[in-house]
């Protein structure tokens, strides 16, 4: 009979700690919405924070200037066809890592919709 509430009692531990938690079912995912990208509230700050450190100024790296709109301009299908190469692509930029999907998705829909200066 001990063994018998041993076992059960092992086999209950067992199975309570095989518990996993998955976080987008417990606190969901947070929507992107790209439905009203804005070159001042979206794209600006993007390339402010991922690509002005190394691409502004006189001595902008590979020339490209990111740091106003008229240069983005100039150089934007170079730049996003950058930001969408594959992870582990030299050319991938930013060479810290991929963007989220989330800014990605943004982009390309800024791209799309004329990449206006809004």
């Amino acid at each position: 009979m001990k063994k018998a509430i041993l076992s059960v009692l092992a086999l209950t531990s067992m199975i309570s700690a095989c518990y996993y938690d998955n976080a987008e079912e417990l606190y969901g995912t947070t929507p992107c919405d790209a439905s009203a990208v804005t070159w001042t509230s979206d794209i600006q700050p993007l390339l402010q924070t991922q690509c002005v450190s190394c691409h502004s100024g006189a001595s902008a790296s590979a020339g490209k200037d990111f740091s106003t709109y008229t240069s983005v301009k100039a150089s934007l299908n170079s730049a996003v066809g950058r930001m969408n190469k594959p992870v582990g692509d030299p050319l991938l930029m930013p060479p810290s890592g991929k963007l989220s999907t989330c800014s990605l998705t943004k982009m390309d829909a800024w791209v799309a919709a004329g990449a206006p200066q809004n």
